[in-house]
């Protein structure tokens, strides 16, 4: 049985670019990822392609289902989100379009036909895997890439694709729990509150632990001078004994 595997990134407009180029081999040399052959490059399988440029058709998708409807587009915005997912070395390479083509059609259902790319690179060391690029608009017409790629996101993705995979006869692992789930979590909010009260119960702890060090202090500053006072009681009435003693000879 194999596993189903993929991980999420955003990318900001001015990183799209690079991306395009990476993905759609477009540079003249890739020093930098020793990984890629380009000997293979032209087996890489290009099922959505950008249809001017990734960057030029986010910006159009962009102005016309977000700013055209009154939403705000910022620097620190993502314009982009891409999945990769990994074929497994347990399958068959010979199903690897079939698999790739099942994840494209989920994911276009899913994000209302928002997949505006996807490359599956070959020439690259390791396994082969599918580059599928998301326009993260929400359906009330904002880009937010953090409405939609969220944690209950990715493991809802883990729990469906591999049902799906499986009823088209790929030998893929049900989803299991990786991590158990802490009973009781709470939310930023909720454990800056719960931290905040904790420290004034720590320093009204404190401050009682400091009064009582003082009256303590103050006992024992007491009774040494008692002590002291009773010391210096004691040695004169011993004088005085001694005084006596000589006078009665």
């Amino acid at each position: 049985m194999a596993k189903f595997s993929f991980t999420c990134k955003c990318f900001k407009s001015g990183e799209i670019g690079g991306l395009d180029k990476h993905n759609r081999r477009l540079n003249d040399n890739y020093i930098s990822n020793p990984d890629i052959k380009t000997e293979l490059s032209e087996d890489n399988r290009i099922y959505i392609a950008p249809k001017q440029s990734l960057y030029k058709d986010c910006k159009e998708q962009i102005e016309k289902r977000v700013i055209a409807h009154g939403g705000r587009i910022t620097k620190a915005s993502n314009w982009l989100c891409e999945c990769v997912f990994s074929y497994p070395d347990e399958l068959p390479l010979e199903r690897l379009d079939e698999y790739n083509e099942l994840i494209i059609r989920y994911m276009n259902s899913r994000f209302d036909n928002m997949v505006v790319s996807a490359i599956c690179h070959i020439d690259e060391g390791g396994l082969p895997h599918l580059h599928l690029d998301i326009l993260p608009i929400t359906e009330d017409n904002r880009l937010s890439a953090k409405t939609l790629i969220t944690r209950d996101f990715i493991t809802s993705m883990h729990k469906v694709m591999p049902i799906i995979l499986k009823k088209h006869g790929f030998a893929i692992d049900d989803y299991e729990e990786t991590e158990e789930k802490k009973k009781g979590g709470l939310s930023a909010k909720e454990y800056k509150k719960k931290m905040e009260e904790e420290k004034k119960a720590l320093d009204k702890k404190l401050d009682k632990m400091a009064d009582e060090y003082n009256k303590l202090a103050d006992h024992y500053n007491h009774l040494s001078l008692e002590a002291k006072a009773l010391e210096e009681r004691n040695i004169r009435k011993a004088k005085e004994l001694l005084e006596e003693r000589e006078r009665t000879r």
